[in-house]
């Protein structure tokens, strides 16, 4: 693969991408960095790994998608309206919780006494919020943080040397963000979501999580942006060409093909992301398919 003419139009568009990796085949075909290679914050593409943890759970019998917030959490919120009493596991998934605004969440207290607008699973609202609760229930069921759980069931597998993760003042992975990993660390989460959970002989989580998870399951309706108004899954963005993505802040990416048998990782500092993402169908894609 010439990676070069991503790497031109990168920088002819002045776009500030630190660094990009190619696997296909199950190999690396191809690589740039722009600064050396080491963990960072990756932003939302943490809300992913949540739901690789959220589905592990679910496998192990500890979570269930109907479980209800407020049966994890009956003291945080004793006055619970309707809606918030309605609120599952699933709503928090597919960011249907109801909330209109954007949550930099504190912790369970503050999320729960935030007044929902609309009943869960109605409207599509990014919001950290709800990873979070998702997170926090993940910890209510197995007694362990997400990024504790996950050590010994997803990190140390795949040879992702054991992340920072940020936490709330109560003690739970925020899981919608905060996770400091490297892109290389990345491009082998996308290789394990690309072999649908399979590891080196070993199935980590069932291939149907990661079929659910990678699929709409709630309408985004952003004909602004392609790649934005194909719904939303669980924690993952489906997007055009039958790929799928994380996608965080500042142009941050594992993007899966599953037709090519391939995955494009980024990590970038640029608040003009998604023509990060355009350059990928662009440049890479047509080479994936030669």
């Amino acid at each position: 693969m010439n990676i070069q003419t991503y790497v031109e139009a990168i920088e002819k568009q002045g776009l500030k991408s630190e660094g990009v990796i190619v696997m296909q085949h199950g190999e690396k075909i191809a690589g740039h960095r722009w600064i050396p290679d080491t963990p960072k914050v990756v932003f939302s593409v943490s809300k992913s790994f949540t739901s690789i943890a959220v589905g592990m759970a679910i496998e192990e019998g500890k979570l269930n998608l109907k479980d209800r917030v407020i049966g994890a959490f009956p003291d945080k919120a004793p006055n619970a309206d309707e809606r918030t009493q309605a609120l599952t596991l699933e709503h928090c998934l597919t960011m249907s919780r109801g909330y209109p605004e954007f949550t930099r969440p504190e912790s369970v207290s503050h999320v729960l006494q935030q007044k929902l607008s609309s009943d869960p699973g109605s409207i599509f609202l990014y919001d950290n919020a709800c990873t979070f609760l998702a997170s926090a229930m993940l910890t209510k069921a197995t007694g362990l943080t997400v990024r504790d759980y996950l050590e010994e069931r997803l990190f140390r597998p795949l040879g992702i040397p054991k992340p920072n993760w940020e936490e709330t003042s109560d003690g739970y992975t925020i899981g919608g963000t905060g996770l400091e990993v490297s892109t290389a660390s990345l491009a082998v989460f996308g290789q394990f979501l690309l072999q649908r959970g399979n590891w080196k002989g070993k199935q980590l989580i069932s291939a149907s999580w990661i079929d659910c998870a990678s699929r709409a399951h709630i309408s985004t309706s952003d004909s602004r942006h392609p790649d934005y108004d194909l719904g939303y899954g669980y924690q993952f963005w489906p997007c055009r060409h039958g790929a799928y993505r994380c996608d965080g802040k500042d142009g941050q990416f594992v993007i899966v093909f599953p037709r090519e048998d391939a995955v494009v990782a980024i990590t970038s500092n640029e608040e003009n992301m998604k023509p990060i993402l355009y350059t990928v169908w662009d440049t890479i894609l047509p080479q994936l398919r030669d």
